[in-house]
């Protein structure tokens, strides 16, 4: 289920509830990478397992072959792209 599709399903919301949703989810995802980060430097077997849950839960996995640097460049052109829109 996608941020979106939890918003449509509690529709509707206040802005100040879309934007607390936004922080709990982002929340969820840093916590999702620390939680990579730790399992990695404890040498754990599967590191990833965290990142790979949350991103499944929004939908946000990567298609099979893809380049980390194309999925790096789309989030760089999209963070230029409000930079220069602000």
């Amino acid at each position: 289920m996608t941020a979106t599709t939890v918003t449509s399903a509690v529709a509707p919301l206040s802005d100040h509830d879309r934007l607390l949703l936004l922080q709990v989810e982002h929340a969820a995802l840093v916590a999702a990478a620390r939680a990579a980060v730790a399992a990695a430097e404890q040498g754990q077997a599967d590191p990833l397992v965290f990142l790979r849950a949350e991103l499944g839960r929004h939908g946000q996995l990567p298609p099979a072959g893809a380049s980390p640097v194309e999925l790096l460049a789309v989030a760089a052109a999209a963070r230029l792209a409000r930079e220069v829109s602000a």
